[in-house]
């Protein structure tokens, strides 16, 4: 009888930690999803979609770009890569327009690879338009200042807004140093997002 508790006892405790632990599948388990504006931004502007991924391009101090997140949560983290051009800082800033909340701050990332940062979360409420930016700090050179953008192949302009999952893509800027070029391509900055 006694080890027939035991079992019952080790079963309880192992089912609850089998079902009580976070499954990044579950879109509301309240986790910093790193991937979530990454994937809408690969698929929207996928090959497959008439765009290029250029990993070195557009050689101005800030790239910018609009979006709504059509979900009630924050954004969590930054995803960028340095250029093979530029080791340096980045000052990213996160800008919900519609209720002025925002972030700022001083990043370098990996020359790499998709260098994901935490940052002091920025809340969305479903709808909320969201201006995302990086701009280079003390570069000395334009060719320090190019980024990954995802560009039309027949180099039209992004034909704007453009919907994928729950985030609509509504706009992109280049500035600084020249410009602005609106809706030339869509910077590739990527947000994690924690659906509430």
């Amino acid at each position: 009888m006694k080890k027939l508790k035991n079992f019952v006892f080790l079963l309880t405790i192992l089912l609850f930690a089998t079902t009580s632990c976070d499954n990044d599948n579950d879109p509301t388990n309240n986790v910093c999803d790193d991937n979530y504006v990454n994937t809408a931004i690969t698929n929207a502007f996928s090959t497959a979609n008439g765009y290029d991924d250029l990993a070195e391009y557009m050689d101005l101090k800030t790239h910018q770009y609009r979006i709504r997140i059509n979900a009630n949560g924050e954004i969590c983290s930054v995803g960028y890569q340095n250029p093979s051009t530029w080791t340096g800082d980045y000052i990213i800033e996160i800008i919900n327009e519609t209720s002025n909340a925002s972030y700022s701050g001083t990043h370098s990332f990996s020359q790499t690879q998709l260098d994901y940062q935490s940052i002091t979360p920025v809340p969305v409420s479903s709808g909320d338009v969201i201006k995302v930016m990086r701009t280079i700090v003390n570069s000395t050179s334009a060719n320090e200042t190019v980024g990954r953008i995802l560009r039309k192949s027949d180099y039209t302009n992004v034909p704007y807004p453009i919907t994928q999952g729950n985030v609509e893509f509504l706009s992109s800027d280049f500035y600084g140093g020249g410009g602005p070029v609106p809706n030339f391509g869509q910077p590739y900055i990527a947000l994690g997002f924690k659906v509430n």
